[in-house]
């Protein structure tokens, strides 16, 4: 009976600690609840030391719409074939390559058919930042279509027309 005990024990200690490193839900049918989800993500890893658990912009590019998805691709194919910083040398989810989030307010969707936005506003060490997520629903879901960085170090830019309009074959 012990050993049963100690089994249940360890396993409920383990689940304990799966949180800490869960991935974000990138089915959640209301982008401003997964949009929570990736700030909060954020937010909780801002003290890690192993780079491998931090959060990057990818979380975004894995619920990209198919034309966000296709400039994302081209800045990694970039970035492959010459071994250098492309379009995008910051993370655009917190407007920066480093961060101390703190205010974060997501705030509701605002729907209209099949596009939606969400702006996020937040702090990024003393920085005021104002990110909105315009979204379009492809095959059922929410896709980030594109982020306009309105407010914040790298403001005013529209990801999409960057990565659209940088020039690859430097």
């Amino acid at each position: 009976m012990n050993g049963i005990r100690t089994f249940a024990l360890a396993a409920l200690l383990i689940a304990a600690v799966i949180p800490a490193r869960a991935q974000v839900n990138e089915r959640e049918p209301d982008p401003a609840v997964w949009l929570r989800a990736i700030y909060d993500q954020y937010h909780r890893m801002e003290k890690s030391s192993d780079p491998a658990a931090q959060p990057t912009y990818e979380l975004v590019e894995k619920r990209a719409s198919k034309s966000l998805a296709a400039l994302f691709k081209r800045n990694k194919d970039c970035e492959r074939k010459s071994y250098e910083i492309c379009a995008l040398d910051w993370d655009v989810v917190i407007d920066g390559q480093d961060w101390t989030l703190s205010n974060i307010n997501v705030g509701a969707a605002v729907v209209d058919g099949d596009k939606a936005t969400v702006t996020v506003r937040f702090r990024n060490f003393r920085t005021p930042c104002v990110n909105i997520y315009s979204f379009v629903r492809e095959d059922g879901l929410w896709k980030v279509d594109d982020i306009e960085v309105r407010q914040g170090a790298e403001a005013p830019v529209r990801i999409a027309k960057m990565l659209r309009e940088f020039d690859y074959r430097q």
